[in-house]
């Protein structure tokens, strides 16, 4: 090969990476919110606090060093507000579940209410602020549409 095709070859090669990078950073902490008023849950029942009204589910790998970051921040609001439980999954104690719940990546942290009904998932790790803000959207969407103020 001549000197010039190399460096084509390079200089693609490192674009390409570069998109993927950069395509990949943009998707971390990206918050989805899909409410579901379907009957059955979404997630199984002995995964949620059924004594909270929201679940931090988070979803972990072993080796995942993004995990750790998210597990602070969502402890740390379980802490902070009433009513909110944090529970962490590692993905290798529940392989079925990851298919099911369509996990793709480490950490993946899904909003559940009591009755196991899905609010919304963060993929990725996701700023506090972040996190704070789809916490707050998820528990005045629930406040909004409980049975708790009927009378």
């Amino acid at each position: 090969m001549d000197t010039p095709v190399i460096f084509l070859t390079l200089l693609s090669l490192l674009f390409i990476a570069t998109l993927v990078g950069l395509w990949w950073k943009g998707n971390q902490g990206r918050v989805t919110r899909a409410p579901s008023h379907a009957v059955p849950p979404d997630v199984p029942l002995e995964l949620v606090d059924n004594t909270a009204i929201l679940t931090l589910l988070q979803f972990s790998g072993p080796f995942c060093s993004y995990c750790d970051a998210m597990r602070g921040i969502l402890t740390g609001l379980a802490e902070e507000l009433e009513g909110v439980s944090h529970r962490e999954i590692d993905i290798t104690d529940y392989p079925e579940l990851t298919s099911a719940l369509r996990i793709s990546q480490t950490p993946t942290t899904l909003l559940v209410t009591s009755s196991g009904h899905l609010h919304s998932r963060i993929r990725g790790a996701a700023p506090a602020a972040t996190v704070r803000e789809e916490v707050d959207h998820a528990l005045e969407y629930r406040k909004a549409h409980s049975d708790d103020y009927l009378i």
